[in-house]
């Protein structure tokens, strides 16, 4: 592929990093701010710092939009039941 695009990321356990490939065989996510829209029942999505300990979390029984930031110091990101992710410009 070539040209810019944007990578959306969809419900999963991701390792944040602006590394194109973390090692091992995880998922990436690059830091930046995501937004989730339209209809959300039960979503539930957690920031958690390299030792696993939770920096911040939320579960949202209801929702059109949820907006998460994710920073270099971050070590995963997970989210369940919500929409997909996008970047934020």
């Amino acid at each position: 592929m070539s040209g810019d695009y944007d990578r959306w990321f969809s419900n999963a356990m991701y390792v944040v990093t602006s590394k194109t490939e973390a090692d091992g065989e995880d998922e990436t996510i690059p830091p930046c701010r995501y937004r989730a829209e339209g209809k959300m029942e039960n979503c539930y999505w957690e920031r958690t710092s390299e030792a696993g300990e939770i920096i911040d979390s939320n579960f949202v029984t209801s929702a059109r939009k949820i907006t998460v930031t994710l920073r270099s110091s971050n070590g995963q990101f997970t989210s369940e039941g919500c929409n997909v992710w996008k970047p934020v410009e």
